[in-house]
């Protein structure tokens, strides 16, 4: 087997030493006539180096790298400390490998001078590629040809093989430029930056700095709009006046690093849509050529050396007489891992370069929140660098992923694996790439798709600073009402998503539902989803008997109403005929035991999920305050409870440990395990076990509603008695 590889940047040496070790014959083309990258830091986490050392190079990187001890986020403006990830030991040993930052050219060199000395070709640029049955050519510029059996686009974001393959799409530009600066350790001794990764987060622009030389230079990048700088160029400075006012309201220490930078260099941040398709016959793509994203999560380098090492292995799998084969197996395996780190990078500039100060706020005290539950910040890294691309690539069969192979399950009926797949395709890449509003966008679209029957009346209704939306079914028969709280984590949902399944619930009960349109975080963090819950239950009170009223919550929704219910005791309020939580999350702490057990068992409600919105909610408040996880909360004196969940489900431990700590507390619960897998599976209304919820809810409904208008009130009312089925 003979290969061809385009590019000698960090993807292309990588393939080619990879190849080398396989004792597959390699030509490497590299269009520079000296190999020189202008650049300045690379940083290469735990999945990249696992590859690196596999290679061979644990001494040669030992001996040049830095090993930052965490990554320490701070306020741009007031240098003020957020949060302070570790990035040493302790991470090295949860990922498996150590991590690295690099001078670039120093990687450049530890990898060049690892290739046997014939397999280089400097000088030579490729104009085009053509392919047959027999092998893939190579035209270069100067009118040679180099002829293989397959040929490796690693040549960048301005890929001449991409183009010549048929791939025609533009880069997107961000609209940000990074100044990108190497500093003399003598010039910042005074400022005392330790062995660290920093990252300073302000207002529409941030700061990364770190050690790529230790103790000679420091490395300084600056994203800031395109509108505030004039010109961009690799290879000549820009304005450091212009630098240093677009820097101007930086912190003391900050500032004086900036003020330290005596030439910068400034160049546009782009990268590129995720593509459906990267491989044609003999000819695949790999590294930026194949999956350029913008750098905010340092994965430029690792996802092309992680292509490189997958790669290799596809080609000694499959053998010479099976390229075409070994080139689409490399693909599968590999194109939906790079789908989500590029998708993961746009929303991640999103949420370091905000605008509105509200935005910022959350930010802050999202990071904030996640260090109390998640100190290591595993819930944020562990996808990415808990990746083993060795591993990965040595597996026999490919693992099921999001973007790739489903996971199927032979004991699901027809409807069951109908739901899996929705709720598995329920965001899109682009509402992935968006964000948090992209995300919002994707789950109220997704629940509008289950609409309410033609004859059931929609009003909107204001509520304090919140509003709620009255479903009302024409034929119904009695004045019980739910009032009902949507799920989404606290962050995403809407009363409006929530529509069928408002309606189902009223109908069940034969009375109306009111859906409350509560403020989500982060913008507006606890108390203020709970806050406009008990609003709303107040407003309702106005003009309907407390005994007409059933609480009623889904996932967070549930959490949420449970709160509800233990305010309202607190503050003595009348409390309502009973409570329904489905899939009820009630644990801000995460402490569950399928959460953890079962992780990776759902495509939507995983632990970084979770962790993500529940530090949204909470910031700086206590995780496991009762109200804002009532799992610890005193469950007393509450109306009696039906819990519903799926006995498969990912959070089906906090509905048994809600249902036990009810008991603990003498209280009165029901406790549903249905036959899903799926949480917050009544909300799919062609389920057949949903069907059978609701009918279970009618049937609470009309049992707790009766009981209510008999049982007495006051400190000499007898406590309830448990029920689990």
């Amino acid at each position: 087997m003979r290969t061809i590889i385009v590019g000698a940047g960090i993807g292309g040496l990588t393939t080619a030493l990879a190849c080398n070790k396989a004792g597959i014959e390699t030509v490497l083309l590299e269009q520079a006539e000296a190999l020189r990258e202008i650049g300045a830091g690379v940083q290469v986490s735990s999945n990249g180096t696992v590859v690196l050392r596999e290679l061979g190079l644990s001494d040669a990187i030992d001996a040049v790298g830095v090993k930052p001890v965490s990554f320490r986020v701070a306020s741009f403006e007031t240098g003020d400390l957020i949060s302070d990830f570790p990035l040493g030991p302790d991470a090295a040993a949860r990922y498996g490998e150590t991590f690295f930052q690099f001078h670039r050219a120093d990687l450049l060199d530890v990898l060049s001078a690892a290739l046997p000395p014939d397999i280089l070709r400097l000088g030579a640029r490729v104009a085009s590629v053509s392919q047959d049955s027999q092998g893939v050519t190579a035209h270069l510029e100067d009118g040679s040809t180099v002829r293989g059996d397959l040929l490796i686009g690693a040549d960048g974001i301005h890929s001449a093989v991409r183009h010549s393959i048929g791939i025609t799409d533009d880069r997107s530009f961000s609209g940000k430029l990074v100044w990108r600066a190497l500093v003399p350790a003598d010039r910042i001794a005074q400022y005392d930056f330790k062995e660290r990764f920093y990252g300073y987060a302000g207002r529409d622009r941030m700061v990364w700095a770190y050690w790529v030389r230790p103790g000679e230079q420091f490395n300084f990048g600056g994203v800031v709009p395109a509108t505030e700088v004039h010109k961009e160029s690799w290879s000549d400075a820009g304005d450091l006046e212009e630098m240093r006012a677009s820097f101007a309201d930086a912190n003391p220490r900050l500032k004086g690093l900036i003020d330290a930078v005596d030439e910068a260099f400034i160049t546009g941040l782009y990268d590129r849509d995720p593509l459906d398709r990267w491989t044609f016959g003999r000819v695949t793509l790999l590294g930026d050529s194949a999956h350029a994203m913008l750098p905010y999560l340092a994965q430029g380098a690792c996802q092309s050396i992680e292509d490189a090492w997958v790669l290799v292995e596809c080609l000694k799998r499959h053998g010479t007489g099976a390229v075409e084969a070994a080139l689409a197996d490399y693909e599968i395996r590999r194109r939906p891992r790079t789908t989500k780190v590029q998708a993961a990078a746009r929303a991640t500039s999103i949420f370091w370069l905000e605008k509105d100060p509200v935005q910022i706020r959350a930010r802050n005290g999202r990071m904030k929140g996640l260090a109390q539950i998640d100190p290591l910040a595993t819930t944020i890294w562990k996808w990415l660098y808990g990746y083993n691309p060795v591993a990965a690539g040595r597996a026999e069969t490919i693992a099921p992923d999001k973007r790739g192979i489903r996971r199927r399950f032979p004991e699901d009926s027809p409807e069951q694996q109908r739901a899996w797949d929705l709720w598995h395709d329920l965001f899109t890449t682009d509402e992935e790439a968006g964000g948090l509003l992209g995300l919002r966008r994707g789950y109220d679209r997704f629940f509008s798709q289950f609409e309410p029957s033609a004859d059931t009346r929609v009003t909107e209704v204001p509520i304090g600073e919140a509003s709620g939306l009255w479903i009302e079914p024409r034929d119904r028969r009695t004045t019980r009402t739910v009032l009902h709280l949507h799920g989404g984590g606290f962050c995403f949902g809407s009363a409006a998503c929530s529509v069928d399944y408002a309606e189902r619930l009223a109908r069940a009960v034969d009375g109306r539902c009111l859906a409350v349109e509560y403020r989500l975080a982060p913008e507006h963090p606890f108390p203020a989803g709970l806050d406009d819950a008990l609003a709303a239950y107040r407003w309702l009170l106005e003009s309907h008997a407390p005994e007409d009223i059933l609480l009623s919550g889904e996932s967070a929704g549930a959490g949420l109403a449970l709160a509800t219910a233990i305010a309202l005791r607190d503050a003595g309020t009348p409390l309502p005929a009973g409570i329904v939580v489905l899939s009820p999350f009630v644990d801000c702490t995460l402490k569950g035991e399928t959460i953890h057990r079962r992780d990776g068992d759902d495509p939507i409600v995983e632990v970084d999920t979770l962790a993500y919105m529940v530090s949204s909610y909470f910031q700086e408040r206590a995780a496991d305050d009762p109200l804002v996880s009532p799992i610890f909360g005193d469950l007393s004196g509450l109306p009696p409870l039906l819990i519903q969940a799926g006995r498969k489900e990912v959070l089906v431990d906090e509905a048994v440990r809600l249902a036990e700590r009810t008991q603990a507390h003498g209280g009165e619960a029901t406790l549903e395990l249905y036959d899903e897998r799926l949480h917050i599976f009544s909300l799919f209304p062609f389920l057949p076990n949903a069907a059978r919820a609701l009918t279970a809810i009618g049937e609470f409904a009309e049992r707790t509603t009766a009981h209510a208008r008999q049982r007495p009130t006051g400190p000499d009312a007898p406590p309830s008695v448990h029920q689990v089925s």
